[in-house]
């Protein structure tokens, strides 16, 4: 696919407006390489990398699986440097090649087995593809650990001695770093990947792990490594099957792994290909799960649809302070998503009354799903019941949330990140719905570790009284954190929309009621961690800003 065809593609579900600032984003990067002068002042220092060798951990050894087939001999040459640079030393290097044809890619592995130990080299027979390949040279690997690196890419010097440090600390399944890419000719660093701690939703709907990924040989074998019939969205599948037998998954908030642009690779050829792979992927785990489901490619997403119960009934708790607009909100509802068994209790007043009649309203309801809604929200889409049913009757979530916008088609609501100034904000305040934003996040349906009363959709068997102590918006958050404590999860579906202005009730970088804040912090602490909202990006704003 052409570059041009490519911006016509990402036009056609970002939107012309966003589209041309991406374009002139990009175009600075590339002229000015703002994140690339970043990613150099974050670089392990001469002294720290001199820490790190004089103080390894006992992690053992690790494997680095390379799979050659081909290989640019300069590309080749940066890896192995980077490998040769690495700050812990107990690794080895197993460079399985798939029967290379070009000469100048087996002299540079002839050189590499000749100038290191720790640089296994191994010819095989025959090219079996990405997959096959990988496969061949873990079943070679003698490590406790492989850490899987594609041939053309690079590591950060530190990136086994983090890896390592982690697995004498927490004896993980999985870990995975962040992530950014270079340019072909390896001059730049651009596109950072900043991702949250494991979010098993944000999987199921797009491969966020990737690179560097370091994983128990054990476990790999017990799956039987990589699967062939998945090329294109080989990793996803493979870290779909590892996530079903196992949460000890552990994510390194540090870019260890450049990826090298390179529009030759599969995903650039054949995206389609590519995305009906990771679809069938994303099917066959989440049947296994126990959660039929039809994954289809939809603008280079994965769009999903679960099995419900076209019986179940939900009943609409309508809050605000008129009665009037909550009768209005509770009958548009109903007339625009046309679900067959829909109720409604209408509840009015104001501070923290509201909160205690939506606990009695919550617990005297016999429906099978709650619809906490605030009056003033409208213009719901047609599946937007449906598509929070979809999520809401898993009995590990505490809630779902649709994106919420003004009548201008801008986020006032995408879920909350927490421990931010001001306590929470709102997530992508003021982006325009079809934008997406950070790596196409809000295309996609992802984990967020809070949502608002606004409007969200709770299994009542599963309901959790909220805090009748808060007046403002602080309630949602403390309740969040409550959830959280029970081990449940929330998760915001960008294919459910509603219209509602900016609400007193949403947080945005300022909590209003300062007995609400100081009651909050006294409960929860001053520092709070949000395991869906990397710790990397600014805390002046969630909108994924790097500061």
């Amino acid at each position: 696919m052409s570059a041009i065809e490519r911006i016509r593609e990402y036009r056609k579900s970002h939107g012309t407006r966003y589209t041309l600032k991406r374009l002139a984003q990009k175009g600075r990067e590339r002229l000015i390489g703002t994140y690339d002068r970043r990613f150099c002042r974050e670089a392990c220092s001469r002294e720290e990398l001199e820490r790190q060798r004089q103080h390894p951990p006992a992690a053992g050894l690790i494997s680095v699986v390379i799979p050659i087939y081909n290989t640019e001999p300069h590309m080749l040459g940066a890896l192995l440097d980077s490998l040769k640079a690495q700050s812990y030393g107990d690794y080895e290097a197993i460079l399985y090649d798939g029967g290379s044809t070009r000469p100048e890619t087996l002299a540079a592995l002839q050189a590499a087995a000749e100038g290191e130990p720790r640089f296994r080299v191994i010819h095989g027979g025959e090219n079996r593809g990405i997959s096959g390949n990988t496969n061949a040279a873990i079943a070679l690997a003698r490590g406790t650990y492989c850490a899987l690196c594609d041939h053309d890419d690079l590591l950060t010097p530190d990136a086994l001695w983090r890896a390592a440090e982690c697995i004498a600390r927490e004896q993980p399944d999985l870990i995975y770093s962040d992530e950014d890419r270079i340019t072909q000719s390896g001059r730049r660093h651009m596109d950072p990947h900043y991702k949250p701690d494991y979010c098993p939703d944000n999987l199921v709907s797009d491969n966020y792990i990737c690179h560097l990924a370091v994983i128990r040989k054990a476990l790999l074998e017990e799956i039987h490594g990589l699967r062939s019939g998945f090329d294109g969205s080989q990793d996803h599948d493979l870290f779909l099957r590892l996530a079903e037998k196992t949460d000890r998954i552990i994510h390194l908030p540090y870019t260890l792994y450049s990826w090298r642009e390179n529009f030759g690779s599969m995903s650039h050829r054949n995206l389609l290909r590519c995305l009906e792979n990771g679809c069938r992927a994303v099917e066959e785990h989440e049947a296994r799960m126990g959660r039929p489901v039809t994954a289809v490619p939809v603008h280079k997403e994965i769009r999903l649809w679960y099995e419900i119960d076209p019986s179940a009934s939900v009943e609409a708790l309508v809050w605000g302070g008129d009665e009037e607009e909550c009768e209005s909100c509770l009958g548009e509802l109903a007339f625009l998503t046309g679900w067959g068994k829909i109720s409604g209790v209408l509840i009015t007043g104001n501070g923290r009354d509201k909160w205690k009649m939506i606990n009695e309203a919550a617990r005297e309801s016999e429906a099978d799903y709650l619809l906490i809604i605030e009056a003033g929200t409208g213009g719901m889409n047609r599946h937007f019941l449906r598509e929070m049913i979809m999520y809401a009757q898993r009995e590990d979530v505490a809630a779902v949330t649709p994106v919420i916008t003004d009548r201008k088609q801008r986020i006032t609501h995408g879920g909350y990140a927490l421990g931010m100034k001001g306590i929470a904000q709102c997530i992508n305040e003021g982006l325009y719905r079809t934008a997406g934003g950070w790596h196409d996040m809000m295309n996609k349906v992802h984990n967020v570790s809070a949502v608002s009363l606004c409007c969200c959709m709770v299994k009542r068997s599963g309901w959790i009284d909220l805090s009748e102590e808060y007046e403002g918006g602080l309630v949602s958050i403390d309740w969040a954190m409550k959830a959280r404590e029970a081990g449940k999860r929330f998760i915001l579906t960008p294919q459910a929309t509603a219209i509602h202005a900016p609400s007193a009730l949403l947080l945005s970088g300022r909590e209003r009621n300062g007995a609400d804040a100081e009651r909050f912090r006294a409960r929860w602490g001053e520092k709070i961690h949000d395991p869906c909202y990397s710790e990397r990006f600014s805390r002046e704003k969630a909108n994924y800003g790097l500061g």
